[in-house]
């Protein structure tokens, strides 16, 4: 089976991803960085607003995918 996963920034994506046959949202801030960690409020609506499942990027910054103990502890909370 294969499912289409759709990167959304914004609650509008989201809701033109579900409404256009997507399975699963995959939701992140600063898109042209590679992809950050959105603000919980844009995550509470989203989640809140559209019926297939949200997947969200955890990622506290855009310098590299090296994480430092502070940046994971960032990512943990």
């Amino acid at each position: 089976m294969v499912l289409l996963e759709v990167i959304a920034t914004t609650l509008e994506d989201a809701l033109n991803a579900e409404s256009g046959g997507a399975d699963r949202i995959e939701l992140i801030a600063n898109r042209h960085e590679g992809g950050v960690t959105p603000s919980m409020v844009l995550v509470q609506k989203v989640a809140a607003s559209i019926k297939i499942p949200v997947h969200v990027m955890i990622r506290p910054h855009s310098r590299s995918f090296h994480m430092l103990k502070d940046d994971i502890q960032k990512m943990i909370a």
